[in-house]
């Protein structure tokens, strides 16, 4: 659906064009009607010659309220920008245009309304002054229309210059903003008698229906959606641009607050840092320095807050920078949002508009000095065409952890499939690399992945220079030496990469470089050469580790632990087996065992623990760990209380 809206200064007949156009009074407040003047948005619709119906949106003129005009303003997609003739361009006239033109708005025609007051030749010096106005903007040329309310006989010649100026536009379906995050930002939010929560808005992506589950966003708070109606009439669903009331099970009025977003779940994050290209207006009254505090405008809601420069000391008037908005609460957007700066509450420009730009990433994280040249790079990948390219660098400042697919259809305002079609592009590039957490799937770009992947080889480098006698680096030390926090599949897509490119070799407990190969001095020979003689000499009735390494290292006159790690060593070469932790085999006596329990078992088709006992000649200390290590290998499969060969 198209969405129109005016602009212009107080009392220059916006409502009384829209009446006109459209037959509805949009002033619906008592205030308003007494006072003659807007003070909350207004809502009206207008049906084109094809058929098509195109919601329009009245914003209040008077500068006390420019916060409302901002909130109606945002997502049009023509303006009707109004002057009275018999005033002209004053001072609302103007910070509207700087406001239309900062929201991105491009297409519009001027309405010269109240023509009837003022004779012939002082029309043509307001359209000239007007002219002089405009030059420059986003409505230098654009259609002038004469108009007034009290003359039946405009109208038809306004709404011809209105429909022409639809049709120019390029085509907006009601689908354009489908498989989009959906976001409906509230305007109202009221009690109807019989109904409940009531909430208002214009739907700027996706698609809302009848019984769907919905998040409020910043609280997270859920609600169900009753009911909903597009101006006036009830329908079953919603879609980009229509005018919504959305009747919420589920919630209470107090919870829900203008500024706030409805979206459905999991899908947007709110934030207090967003980066942004800021533009300072030419006629801004002073410089930003490198923090100075604001009034942001984020679609519906106004929030104090701070920009920090990026690139620079100073902001001069009618410059524009890189900067990142530090709000003092919280707030969702999209990437390629408009953000307005007006005066800080504080502050001499109190209520003026300073600026405005485009949010490039809605979920920042704080920039740090060090980090100017990353995010330089980043910037300028967000205002290129590049999708690959800008999701590359949105990763890269995304934090350690990398990114989930609903952070990059948030920066970039893609659906669910386009981003995963970029993120797996990516992946097959080796531009960035993915791994499971939580139940979701996050990406990394290459930069910081390689840099864990190499830190890991240096790592696993100099263990190995410092314990050349060891199988290699127990698993999770070198996690924790990586990180600490570093996620487990995180650190297993490291090692999957490390392994498939035959960098280093793993075990069930070691990670070792593929080149090293553990080697023995003198002294730890000898302790080698001490073990395997007590263990092949004790047949199935070895001593346990501690008496071992007690006997062993008093031999040897070495250390308990000299005499531990020598027994892992062996156990890693296959020269040893562990049936249980403390308790460990000579190899050449198990594989004598496993022989002679198949052999048993063949000829009697089943060995109770008795029967294995008989085999083994030794005690069930022994006989018992012996029949469950056999289990665990797979050799045999208990029954009950025999055993079997496993697949017979």
């Amino acid at each position: 659906m198209i969405i129109i809206g005016t602009a212009g200064h107080i009392d220059h007949g916006k409502s009384s064009l829209v009446r006109a156009l459209t037959g509805i009074a949009t002033d619906r407040l008592k205030e308003e009607k007494s006072r003659g003047i807007s003070i909350e948005l207004g809502f009206a619709y207008i049906d084109l010659p094809n058929g098509q119906r195109c919601g329009l949106i009245d914003v209040p003129g008077h500068e006390k309220f420019v916060r409302h005009m901002i909130a109606g303003a945002s997502g049009i997609d023509l303006v009707m920008f109004v002057v009275a003739a018999d005033e002209g361009v004053m001072q609302q006239t103007r910070e509207h245009l700087d406001i239309c033109s900062l929201l991105g708005i491009e297409k519009g025609l001027i309405v010269l309304t109240k023509v009837d007051l003022v004779d012939e030749e002082w029309l043509d010096l307001v359209e000239s002054d007007l002219e002089d106005t405009l030059s420059g903007t986003f409505l230098d040329g654009a259609p002038i229309v004469r108009f007034s309310a009290m003359d039946d006989t405009t109208l038809p010649g306004m709404k011809t210059a209105l429909f022409n100026a639809i049709d120019a536009l390029a085509p907006i379906s009601d689908d354009s903003g489908l498989g989009r995050p959906t976001r409906l930002p509230i305007d109202r939010v009221f009690t109807m008698r019989g109904f409940g929560t009531v909430v208002t808005g214009t739907l700027s992506s996706g698609c809302i229906s009848t019984g769907d589950m919905l998040e409020l966003q910043p609280t997270g708070l859920q609600a169900k959606v009753r009911g909903i109606e597009s101006h006036g009439s009830p329908v079953n669903s919603a879609t980009r641009g229509q005018r919504v009331a959305i009747n919420l099970a589920g919630i209470d009025v107090s919870e829900i607050s203008r500024g706030d977003v409805l979206s459905h779940p999991s899908l947007l994050e709110a934030s207090r840092m967003l980066d942004v290209d800021l533009r300072l207006l030419p006629h801004a009254p002073r410089a930003f320095g490198r923090h100075t505090k604001v009034l942001a405008h984020i679609g519906t809601k106004q929030v104090n807050g701070t920009v920090v420069l990026l690139d620079r000391d100073v902001l001069e008037p009618g410059e524009s920078a890189p900067i990142q908005l530090r709000l003092d609460k919280w707030a969702v957007a999209l990437g390629g949002d408009r953000v307005i700066i007006r005066g800080f509450q504080m502050l001499p420009q109190h209520g003026k508009t300073l600026g405005g730009g485009i949010i490039r990433h809605p979920v920042a994280v704080k920039h740090k000095r060090q980090d100017s040249l990353t995010v330089s790079a980043a910037f300028s990948a967000w205002r290129g065409s590049d999708l690959a390219e800008a999701v590359t660098y949105t990763l890269a400042l995304a934090g350690r952890n990398g990114a989930p697919t609903g952070l990059v259809q948030q920066v970039h305002s893609l659906s669910e499939s386009e981003a995963k079609t970029v993120l797996t592009a990516l992946c097959e590039a080796r531009r960035a690399y993915q791994y499971m957490h939580d139940g979701a799937v996050l990406y990394v770009d290459s930069t910081r992945f390689v840099a864990l992947v190499q830190r890991a080889q240096s790592i696993l480098a100099d263990y190995h220079t410092s314990h050349t006698h060891r199988p290699g680096m127990p698993r999770e030390e070198l996690r924790s030496r990586l990180r600490p926090d570093l996620p487990p599949k995180y650190y297993g897509a490291i090692l999957d990469v490390l392994t498939t490119s035959q960098v280093v070799d793993i075990s069930e407990r070691w990670v070792k470089l593929h080149t090293f190969e553990p080697a023995l001095n003198a002294a730890l020979k000898r302790v080698q050469d001490e073990v395997l003689h007590r263990l092949v000499g004790s047949g199935l009735e070895p001593p346990d580790l501690s008496s071992l390494s007690k006997d062993v290292a008093q031999t040897t006159k070495s250390t308990a632990n000299d005499v531990y790690e020598v027994i892992e060593l062996l156990v890693d070469q296959g020269q040893l087996a562990r049936v249980q932790e403390r308790l460990v085999f000579a190899v050449q006596h198990i594989e004598t065992l496993e022989a002679q329990v198949v052999d048993y078992i063949q000829r009697h088709g089943e060995m109770s623990t008795p029967q294995l006992k008989e085999l083994t000649g030794a005690s069930r200390k022994f006989t018992v760990p012996l029949g469950e290590y056999l289990d665990s290998k797979r050799l045999t499969i208990r029954v009950g209380d025999v055993r079997k060969l496993r697949g017979a």
